[in-house]
């Protein structure tokens, strides 16, 4: 093969192992993006998660407080009009506090609705990471391979060049046989 011929091949395997690597390290830098990306979103979720929690906690102590209010309105009304011994009372104290336990059972029904929402964002956010990581190993993989088949094909290239080096202007160098004779040149 023609020395521009070898040269070109070596410039062109050389391009390839660079572009190879260039994709290799490329790929592994957007997959740590995409990771932390993923850990970004996990801590949004678990901040409003927090959030949920504390909306329920206030909402919890305002229905505690709407109850004590109604049962106080409820006995203050009751004695102005004398009746706070009457079974009228009692049956109005028992509705408020029923209905002060339903909307309690409404908010914890929507914490519970809230953290399991939260669950799936967490495996979600996992998944997007553990994704993320097999990507970049991919790309990587996919370098590894077209710089092997960019070898496979240079491979007569680099094995003419390699034939290069045992001729050239001054004359071939061989030992001449087995016979233990000193090598010469021809």
């Amino acid at each position: 093969m023609d020395p521009i011929s070898l040269a070109i091949g070596a410039v062109g395997l050389g391009m390839s192992i660079f572009g190879g690597m260039s994709q290799s390290k490329t790929a592994g830098e957007e997959s740590k993006v995409a990771q932390d990306e993923a850990r970004q979103e996990q801590g949004i979720n678990n901040l409003k998660q927090r959030q949920m929690e504390l909306e329920g906690n206030r909402a919890q102590m305002e229905n505690i407080r709407n109850i004590q209010r109604a049962r106080a309105m409820g006995i203050n009304s009751a004695t102005n009009q004398g009746a706070q011994f009457g079974s009228g009372l009692q049956g109005g104290l028992a509705g408020i506090t029923d209905q002060g336990l339903f909307n309690m059972q409404g908010v914890e029904q929507g914490l519970a609705i809230g953290r399991g929402i939260n669950t799936y964002n967490q495996n979600i956010t996992q998944d997007k990471i553990q994704m993320a990581s097999l990507k970049g190993q991919e790309a990587t993989n996919q370098a590894w391979s077209s710089l092997g088949g960019a070898l496979i094909k240079a491979g007569p290239i680099i094995g003419s060049f390699a034939k290069g080096f045992g001729s050239g202007p001054i004359g071939t160098f061989s030992n001449g046989g087995n016979d233990g004779a000193a090598p010469t040149w021809s």
